[in-house]
């Protein structure tokens, strides 16, 4: 098993099972809040919300994974940033921030894709995920995010699928209608 350097972690939860994701990922943790659903998105898009005046797709980490919902709790809004995505990821808990030395992380090359690793901390193994990875794999089928969004999905046709929609924001006609408004 190949081995990497030292991770400093947020550390969170989703069922029973500790994950963790490097802070180098995390923009902030903020306290769940209203999330608008978006008609057409996939299962595990709850919707968008409003963090600071700028809209950003809020992907449910639960049904992403496939696992039953939970009712109540406190749950979290993982705030990750990669390239041009802003994703708020909706987990159970996040418990704190630390750091697993390289030893005690294991990769395996079959769960390179989103997982970068599994960590021992005590008698706790830790899901070390790439979200940004995970984001960028769905951003395809994520809705328009961005200060452009309102006038382009105006612009837009109904009844657009999100892929279209986003296919639609960075053809030439899209950017055009966007400086116009």
């Amino acid at each position: 098993m190949a081995k990497i350097s030292d991770q400093q972690i947020v550390n969170f939860t989703v069922g029973d099972v500790n994950y963790g994701v490097p802070v180098d990922q995390v923009k902030e943790v903020r306290d769940m809040q209203s999330v608008t659903p978006v008609p057409g998105a996939p299962s595990y898009i709850d919707g968008v919300t409003n963090l600071r005046g700028r809209i950003i797709t809020v992907m449910n980490l639960r049904k992403r994974l496939e696992l039953p919902e939970k009712e109540g709790g406190d749950k979290k809004i993982i705030v990750v940033e990669s390239e041009d995505l802003k994703l708020g990821v909706i987990v159970d808990s996040v418990t704190e921030v630390s750091t697993i030395s390289s030893e005690d992380i294991e990769v395996t090359t079959k769960l390179a894709d989103y997982v970068i690793g599994v960590g021992k901390q005590g008698d706790n193994l830790i899901v070390i995920l790439n979200l940004a990875k995970i984001a960028a794999g769905a951003a395809d089928q994520l809705p328009l995010q961005g200060e452009d969004t309102v006038e382009i999905v105006a612009s837009l046709p109904d009844q657009l699928s999100i892929q279209e929609q986003n296919t639609a924001k960075k053809s030439s006609v899209a950017k055009r209608v966007s400086r116009t408004k």
